[in-house]
């Protein structure tokens, strides 16, 4: 990485990265990078994010996970206020831009769009998963993170609910990157896993003095009528596809009712 080879919208972003990617998700490949382009940002680490299955060819390709980060931004930012955390969460700096100077044998693409990152110095964790699955330490060190999800879904009515929340806690903030977002309305691409989503983050995670300082530790779905319908079985530490496979198959009586177990305890909608 010792020159701008890697040129995004020239006279506004600039940066090199490694041929060989360091990270892959379910559905992105992350490859390290340095920004040469914008100057405040000259000389710090980046990551440049594409698509695993397919190249993304217009910048609405990313339409779907933009509007996931901005969405989970504001949520963050309204939870952040009204929970004092001594650690407000925030969501990484990221821009999405186009390759206009590659080698023939690389990749990312020339002519792809791509996401570009800020690099998240320090200790990255996965806190929680799409499907249920929650850090053992989010009951003791992390637990602002399991309940800005709880919280999300109450705030919201029932109807959304942040999700996949990973990144670096820092001393004075969380800095997170590639959430997901489940929505009743299956409105977040791929990795919106919906109610099966909610369902199974509940059958997971228990409310500690946060959830009850914001007054929601009460309204949670009730799990005897919920373990009807799924079962832990469903639960992953990764990203997953499986749950939203099984959520396809599901009848549309078996999802009117875990959607009315979920929204009988949620209360008024408040956004």
């Amino acid at each position: 990485m010792s020159r701008p080879n890697w040129d995004f919208q020239p006279g506004k972003y600039a940066v090199t990265f490694a041929q060989a990617s360091f990270a892959e998700g379910v559905s992105r490949r992350a490859y390290r990078a340095m920004y040469w382009k914008p100057a405040h940002k000259y000389g710090r680490k980046a990551v440049v994010k594409e698509y695993k299955d397919e190249y993304a060819w217009t910048q609405g390709d990313w339409d779907i996970a933009v509007e996931i980060y901005k969405k989970t931004e504001e949520l963050a930012a309204q939870f952040n206020r009204t929970s004092g955390t001594n650690y407000p969460i925030r969501v990484v700096d990221r821009s999405v831009q186009k390759v206009v100077e590659s080698s023939d044998d690389s990749t990312p693409k020339l002519g792809e769009w791509v996401l570009v990152e800020d690099y998240l110095e320090g200790d990255y964790q996965k806190f929680i998963s799409n499907s249920g699955w929650v850090k053992p330490q989010c009951m003791t060190t992390y637990k602002s993170i399991p309940a800005f999800a709880h919280w999300s879904w109450v705030h919201t009515g029932g109807q959304l609910m942040v999700s996949d929340l990973q990144g670096v806690r820092y001393s004075d903030k969380y800095m997170l990157t590639d959430p997901c977002i489940l929505s009743l309305s299956r409105d977040y691409g791929a990795t919106d896993l919906a109610l099966i989503g909610m369902g199974l983050f509940f059958m997971t995670h228990q409310c500690t003095d946060i959830c009850h300082s914001l007054g929601i530790a009460h309204k949670r779905p009730n799990m005897a009528a919920m373990q009807q319908f799924l079962n832990k079985d469903m639960i992953q530490l990764s990203t997953s596809y499986i749950a939203k496979e099984q959520y396809d198959k599901l009848p549309a009586q078996t999802k009117q009712h875990i959607r009315s177990i979920l929204l009988a305890s949620v209360g008024q909608f408040m956004w």
